[in-house]
């Protein structure tokens, strides 16, 4: 049996998060050597927004176009999930059937893709160290892009699980999960009105991480 499902509207969902409070970090990622990055609701809408000007202006993106997510679960992931829902990408498995593919930093450029972009995902990467000829290096262009949401009038919304307990602070364990789903799990914390810590590989263990975060 599926798990029921809600569609959101990512723009307005950001903006009642910003609203209930801008300050409250809505995801917090731990990964290796002790990295640790928080995002409030207000930093959480700005790279969402910048992300996806980025896809429309930059890439030619529009509704129904498909998009290679070939990343890991990770606050970065999580940021271009939310952008393409908020204009109207839909995720899909095969670089053949994708407008554009985003691959982490160091991966094989796939074939089919009509563009191709490289993703950082070191917290302080200010840019791709291997970034393939024709690619775009996400993380040297994406500030430079607007931070208001672009109109896309025929968005249908993103379709995210319905939160098991709303408003609540989750723990999201990668290790445990696997990468499709936790990233499922922290956009289903954000649809409802909560926030979520992502434990990626090489992160502290979970029981210290819950206590440290008052996690549910």
């Amino acid at each position: 049996m599926s798990s029921p499902t809600d569609r959101v509207d990512v723009a307005r969902l950001l903006a009642r998060l910003r609203a209930q409070d801008s300050g409250r970090p809505r995801v917090t990622w731990y990964g290796a050597d002790g990295e640790r990055v928080e995002l409030s609701a207000r930093v959480l809408e700005n790279w969402v927004a910048k992300t996806a000007n980025l896809l429309v202006e930059e890439l030619d993106v529009e509704t129904g176009d498909g998009v290679v997510l070939a990343l890991p679960a990770h606050w970065r992931t999580v940021a271009w999930r939310l952008a393409l829902g908020a204009v109207g990408a839909e995720p899909v498995e095969d670089d053949d059937d994708a407008r554009v593919a985003v691959v982490a930093d160091g991966a094989p450029a796939p074939a089919g893709a009509e563009h191709v972009v490289v993703q950082a995902l070191g917290a302080l990467a200010l840019r791709a160290t291997s970034v393939p000829a024709g690619a775009l290096d996400a993380a040297a262009v994406v500030a430079g892009f607007g931070d208001a949401f672009p109109f896309v009038p025929d968005a249908p919304g993103l379709v995210v699980a319905t939160a098991a307990a709303p408003g609540a602070r989750v723990l999201v364990d990668v290790r445990e999960v696997g990468d499709a789903a936790a990233l499922d799990a922290v956009l289903a914390a954000l649809a409802g009105g909560g926030s979520a810590v992502l434990l990626g590989p090489g992160a502290p263990d979970a029981e210290r991480v819950a206590a440290q975060e008052g996690t549910a």
